[in-house]
């Protein structure tokens, strides 16, 4: 997309009253930074519990906004195999608390989903119209999510995303993305090995706040989304891709995914392609950007 159809775009976007659930976690955080201009309600867990319906109908019902986002979500993938009424609670059950209140008040909801609806079979990549297929129960538990904001809401916009990353979020606690843990490594350990398997989209939690200011706060047609950086690696490859752009003294080398069994079972290929609107910047592109901003130059 050319630079005056982008600002034809940002031109349609009021300031906008949201109420975003999750907003302590790394893409809530992103969302309040990188689209400051937006008056946001960001109720904690202590002060609307999302798997009591009353609670946040009760919430939505005395707080005016123009638009609602959920981005609390249950995102140990492998906790889930051995949580999964949890995992549905939190990323489908009350999800649908919020769509069906968000839908009580008359307002758009923004929920999102994760590459881990699909099966991993398609290795051209997934668009939104493929059918989902997940393997996991946390896969199982965001496609939960999708159905029944779908249902509960007819002004739905289901975000998927992948393997999100970048400033840290507002909750000490929010869980590390591979970046710190691959920097982590890189610290105490002149030579580790990362698992070679599971092809998928690295994505900048600042890209893709930004991509949904420009594209969906203008409320386009309702319906599902792609939001990821183009392009995809394996967990080894995006590993390597840190190590190099940082110039870490540092070797990484493949590991056998079997080496370490997990819980859960990924999708061997889950890329995301967006075909609704225009896509987000290459993966490797975004992860140099972050990099080299976030920690201020190239280590020697």
């Amino acid at each position: 997309m050319d630079d005056q159809r982008k600002i034809q775009y940002r031109q349609t976007i009021s300031v906008m009253h949201i109420i975003l659930f999750g907003a302590g976690g790394r893409l809530g955080s992103a969302l309040e930074r990188v689209a400051p201009t937006h008056t946001y309600l960001t109720p904690a867990a202590t002060e609307v519990d999302i798997t009591d319906f009353a609670a946040v109908q009760g919430y939505l019902a005395t707080h005016f906004a123009d638009l609602v986002i959920n981005c609390a979500a249950f995102n140990d993938v492998n906790g889930a195999e051995s949580k999964p009424d949890i995992a549905d609670l939190v990323n489908g059950i009350a999800a649908g608390y919020i769509a069906e209140a968000a839908a009580k008040q008359a307002l758009p909801v923004i929920h999102f989903s994760s590459d881990y609806v699909f099966g991993g079979i398609k290795r051209d990549g997934y668009v939104e119209t493929d059918a989902p297929n997940p393997i996991s129960a946390y896969g199982r538990s965001k496609l939960l999510g999708e159905q029944v904001v779908k249902e509960k809401n007819p002004r739905s916009y289901i975000v998927r995303t992948s393997r999100l990353y970048g400033p840290s979020a507002r909750d000490a606690n929010a869980k590390r993305s591979f970046v710190e843990i691959v920097l982590d490594l890189a610290a105490k350990d002149p030579a580790f090995s990362i698992n070679q398997a599971e092809v998928s989209s690295p994505t900048l939690v600042d890209d893709l706040a930004r991509h949904l200011e420009t594209y969906l706060f203008t409320l386009p047609e309702p319906g599902i989304y792609h939001l990821a950086n183009q392009g995809g690696c394996t967990w080894y490859e995006w590993a390597v891709a840190i190590t190099e752009i940082l110039q870490l003294p540092v070797t990484v080398t493949p590991r056998d995914p079997n080496a370490v069994p997990r819980a859960a079972k990924p999708p061997d290929f889950s890329v995301l392609l967006s075909t609704k609107i225009p896509p987000m910047r290459p993966w490797r592109e975004a992860l140099e950007d972050y990099l080299l901003h976030h920690y201020g130059k190239r280590i020697h």
